[in-house]
């Protein structure tokens, strides 16, 4: 009898401990179904160009993919969203902590300044927008990625230091450079092209009415067009698609 008392208590020990297993694994499953879910909408908001005033995409700035294990040779402006979720800190140390995650590591700046959503940084994504954006640089890094991004910005909004005049002796600099034409337009099929010959951007017959500005508006940035900082373009390659478009080729 005490054997048989035993065994039925080992039994329902066991049966237990199987609900409970099973319990969490279902409660896994739907974890892991409810982040999938929120990763799609966050790729949908990544890849929509309907959100705000201007028609730009995340997509348009910002690789979704190792640039360096692809044959794409696009040059953008933005730097990849692979481990955009871990990152310490986000636009040169602008926001951390929980401002990463308020903001989607900084993609409520994007919002506001290159898509006209909102009234300023704080409204441009909404909260769920961001824990979407957040969950979608999850869902598609692969592995461990550096917590922060090296760039070098000459302008705000990456140095906010720098004054209007120190601005416009850098843009001088790249104006004593000699450009090539014939590098130019490599450079222009590169990084321009693809908003300024699809209709994003203004067509470049209207750039080269502005040319003379063409290095301020590269490197700073012009309403919804963003900056080019120099780990992105050098000053040459600035001057050399100057070139390209001034000569009408």
């Amino acid at each position: 009898m005490r054997f048989l008392i035993t065994l039925v208590f080992a039994a329902l020990l066991f049966t237990a401990c199987t609900s409970e297993e099973e319990g969490r694994a279902d409660d896994g499953a739907r974890d892991l179904a409810t982040q999938e879910q929120l990763a799609e909408r966050g790729q949908q908001i990544f890849r929509d160009r309907t959100l705000g005033e201007y028609e730009i995409a995340c997509l348009d700035c910002h690789a979704d993919f190792d640039e360096a294990l692809t044959n794409d040779d696009r040059i953008r402006p933005g730097h990849g969203i692979l481990g955009a979720h871990q990152r310490v800190d986000t636009w040169n140390g602008e926001f951390s902590g929980d401002g990463l995650r308020r903001t989607a590591a900084g993609a409520s700046k994007c919002a506001y300044m290159y898509q006209g959503r909102g009234s300023g940084i704080d409204d441009a994504l909404t909260e769920s927008e961001a824990a979407a954006l957040m969950a979608f640089y999850e869902y598609i890094s692969p592995g461990d990625h550096p917590p922060r991004l090296d760039w070098d910005v000459v302008t705000w909004p990456g140095d906010a230091d720098l004054s209007d005049e120190n601005f416009e002796k850098e843009m001088e600099g790249i104006d004593k450079l000699r450009g090539n034409p014939s590098r130019g337009e490599e450079m222009f099929d590169r990084t321009c092209a693809p908003c300024h010959d699809t209709g994003i951007g203004p067509a470049v017959r209207h750039v080269r009415r502005k040319v003379d500005r063409l290095p301020a508006i590269v490197r700073g940035g012009s309403d919804s067009m963003p900056f080019f900082s120099r780990d992105k373009l050098t000053d040459q390659n600035i001057a050399d698609i100057q070139a390209f478009v001034r000569s009408g080729m």
